[in-house]
């Protein structure tokens, strides 16, 4: 009896340590090492980064200036900027056109935003400084460009901006910019809004300048005959200079009269002969009758610019500041009120 017993005693160890050898291959199974990746993926992985890398640089390249050099030489309304001098050309013997360098962005910004915003809004001027001395003076630009052509390397568009400004004795910045040579810096700040404007804003505009005070209307001049939206606007200028030789921007002036005879002329006014082209006189009150004959008020504006002698007798002085004054001399006797003239 004892014999199968053991027998059976016998089996169920096999059975139990045949069991226990069955469950050895899947834990084996389990333990198995992951699949190797095929040779070159993280190769491909690097490539792939790279390209991506690649194409938003050039992204950045095409629609931004973010890889490009600061711009500097921007026009700027809150700070004064140093502008490279690049040209001066003599007009007459104590007048010169300084031409200085401008840049802008390849893709304008807020500044450039706002720089336009306010030419748009009229006639305009710029704060010149004397760094020797810190003083400053307002100079309105006869003339201001800028290229569409983009240099690509630095990223920018390039322009000018045109000054001209008569040498006097007393006069520290004019003295000062006299003396400046081409491809010295000069500090600016800019635009300054002078005198809202807009198309159509008045039916005629009469024009008193003298020497230099040209310039706010030569500025005005160009803008009005070159904008289609005021094409119902006339211009007359009286131009006042010391001799026919001093007159500033003269064949300019005579070759926009010429195109536009039915909407702006020229009167050329000289303190002394000989004149071949120019009245000899001053602008006396027959002189601003005649001159002004025909205005409208409410839709016409007189606006006087020149130095403090021809203001005092054509239509006083303007003080220091933003305030007008009254108006007085010639035009005061002729009738005309604070809302009629604008002295710049």
């Amino acid at each position: 009896m004892a014999a199968p017993g053991l027998s059976i005693q016998s089996r169920r160890l096999s059975t139990e340590s045949t069991g226990g050898a069955e469950a050895k291959p899947e834990a084996v199974a389990s333990e198995e090492k992951p699949k190797e990746r095929p040779p070159g993926t993280y190769m491909i992985w690097a490539m792939e980064a790279i390209g991506a890398t690649m194409a938003f640089l050039y992204y950045l390249h095409l629609h931004t200036d973010l890889l490009k050099p600061e711009v500097k030489e921007r026009l700027n309304p809150e700070k004064y900027t140093p502008f490279t001098l690049v040209e001066k050309e003599p007009l007459t013997p104590d007048t010169v056109r300084f031409r200085f360098r401008v840049n802008r962005p390849r893709f304008d910004g807020e500044l450039e935003k706002l720089v336009d915003g306010i030419i748009a809004q009229g006639a305009w001027s710029m704060d010149i400084k004397d760094h020797m001395v810190q003083t400053y003076r307002t100079y309105t630009p006869v003339g201001f460009s800028m290229s569409d052509v983009v240099d690509e390397e630095l990223g920018s568009r390039q322009g000018h901006l045109d000054f001209v400004v008569k040498r006097y004795p007393r006069g520290s910045l004019s003295r000062f910019l006299h003396d400046t040579k081409v491809g010295d810096q000069v500090e600016m700040r800019g635009p300054v809004l002078v005198w809202p404007y807009h198309a159509a804003k008045f039916r005629h505009l009469f024009m008193i300048a003298g020497g230099t005070g040209v310039a706010p209307m030569y500025q005005l001049i160009d803008r009005i005959l070159k904008d289609p939206e005021d094409s119902g606007t006339r211009i007359s200028l009286l131009y006042g200079s010391q001799t026919e030789s001093d007159i500033i921007y003269r064949e300019m002036l005579d070759e926009l009269a010429k195109a536009n005879g039915d909407r702006f002329s020229v009167t050329y006014l000289v303190d002394r002969g000989p004149a071949a082209a120019a009245k000899v006189g001053v602008p006396d009150m027959d002189t601003i009758r005649g001159f002004t004959g025909g205005f409208a008020r409410g839709k016409d504006v007189v606006l006087v610019c020149g130095p403090d002698a021809m203001l005092a007798a054509v239509s006083g002085i303007k003080p220091i500041g933003s305030g007008q004054g009254p108006v007085q001399g010639v035009l005061r006797e002729l009738g005309f009120k604070s809302a009629d003239v604008f002295k710049f």
